[in-house]
C-alpha cells in the first residue's frame, strides 16, 4: 500500500469517528438542554396546578366563611372572609404569572377570573344586605341558589383550567419521551458507528505496519547479505606497477613478484593454468621444431 493510500484508508475514519463524537457531545448537550427545559415546563406545570386547587379550596373556604358570618354574625368570619378573597387575587395573579407564555391559558384564565370577581361581587352584595337589612333578607332561597349558582361557574371554569394544564402536562411528557427515544437512538448508532470506524482503522494500521515490519525484515536480511558479501570480496585499485617485459609486479616493499603471486596475496582469487589457443599454436610449433632439430644432431 502507497503511503498516500495508507493515509486516507488511515485517517479518513479517524476524521469521521471524530466527527461523529462532536455530533454525539452535541447531542448530548441539546439532549441535557431539552431535559432541563422539559424539567423547567414540568415543575411549572405542577406549579400552576398546585395554585389552581388552591385557588379553588380557597374559593370553597371563602364561601364557607361567608356563609357563616351570615348565619352567626360573627365579626371574625368575615375577616377570614376578606382574607381568603385577597388570597384569591394573589393566587390569581400568580397564575398569570406562571402561564404568560400559553395564550390558551391565558385565555381561560381571564374567564375565570371574571367567574371569580362575579362570585365575590355576589358576596359583596349579600353581605351588604345582611348589613343592611339583617339576616333574614341575605338568607332568601333566589340570594343562595344565585350564590351557588355563580360558584358553581367558577370551579367548572378552574376545573376546566386544571384539565387543560393536566393535559399539556401529558403532551410534553409525550414528547419529551420522543425526543429522548430519538436522540438515544441517534447516540447510540452514532457511537456504534464511531467505533467500527475506529476499528477499521486501528486494523488499517496494524496490517500496514505488520506489511512493512515484514519488508523492514527484508530489507535488513539484503543488507546483511550484501555486507558479507563485501566483506568476502577484496579488489584491486589504483596503479600497478608491471614489468613490460617479463610482466612482474612490483609490491608496495619494492620487491618484484610474478602477477599470480601479486594477485594472490591481495584477493582470494586462485590461479589454474592452460593455454590459450594462440600459446598453444606456438608451443606446438615450437616442440615440432625441436623434434625436427634432433635427428640431424644425431647423425653428426
Amino acid at each position: 500500500m502507497k503511503d498516500a493510500q495508507f493515509k486516507l484508508w488511515r485517517w479518513t475514519p479517524v476524521t469521521v469517528s471524530a466527527v461523529l463524537m462532536i455530533v454525539i457531545g452535541f447531542i448530548s448537550v441539546r439532549t441535557v438542554s431539552e431535559l432541563r427545559s422539559a424539567t423547567d415546563r414540568r415543575e411549572r406545570t405542577f406549579q400552576v396546578l398546585l395554585d389552581a386547587q388552591a385557588l379553588e379550596d380557597g374559593l370553597v373556604d371563602a364561601q364557607d366563611r361567608e356563609r357563616g358570618y351570615l348565619q352567626t354574625g360573627q365579626p371574625r368570619l368575615l375577616v377570614e372572609y376578606k382574607t381568603e378573597t385577597n388570597a384569591e387575587i394573589e393566587e390569581l395573579s400568580q397564575l398569570d404569572e406562571l402561564t404568560r407564555n400559553d395564550p390558551g391559558q391565558q385565555a381561560r384564565l381571564k374567564e375565570l377570573a371574571v367567574a371569580i370577581k362575579a362570585v365575590f361581587s355576589n358576596d359583596d352584595r349579600v353581605i351588604g344586605v345582611y348589613a343592611r337589612q339583617g339576616a333574614p333578607s341575605s338568607a332568601q332561597p333566589e340570594q343562595e341558589t344565585a350564590s351557588w349558582n355563580v360558584t358553581d361557574r367558577a370551579i367548572h371554569d378552574l376545573d376546566d383550567f386544571s384539565n387543560d394544564e393536566k393535559k399539556l402536562l401529558a403532551k410534553e411528557d409525550a414528547a419529551e419521551q420522543g425526543d429522548y427515544h430519538k436522540a438515544a437512538r441517534w447516540l447510540v448508532a452514532a457511537s456504534l458507528v464511531a467505533a467500527a470506524l475506529l476499528v477499521l482503522a486501528n486494523y488499517v494500521a496494524g496490517r500496514e505496519v505488520g506489511r512493512r515490519r515484514l519488508a523492514e525484515i527484508k530489507q535488513l536480511d539484503l543488507i546483511a547479505a550484501l555486507q558479507k558479501a563485501l566483506a568476502e570480496v577484496k579488489t584491486l585499485s589504483g596503479l600497478i606497477p608491471i614489468c613490460s617485459w617479463c610482466k612482474s609486479v612490483r609490491s608496495d616493499t619494492g620487491y618484484w613478484q610474478s602477477v599470480e603471486q601479486y594477485v594472490r596475496s591481495r584477493t582470494d582469487a586462485t590461479f589454474t593454468h592452460g593455454l590459450c589457443p594462440k600459446c598453444a599454436e606456438k608451443m606446438e610449433a615450437e616442440i615440432a621444431s625441436a623434434g625436427a632439430e634432433k635427428p640431424s644432431t644425431t647423425a653428426s
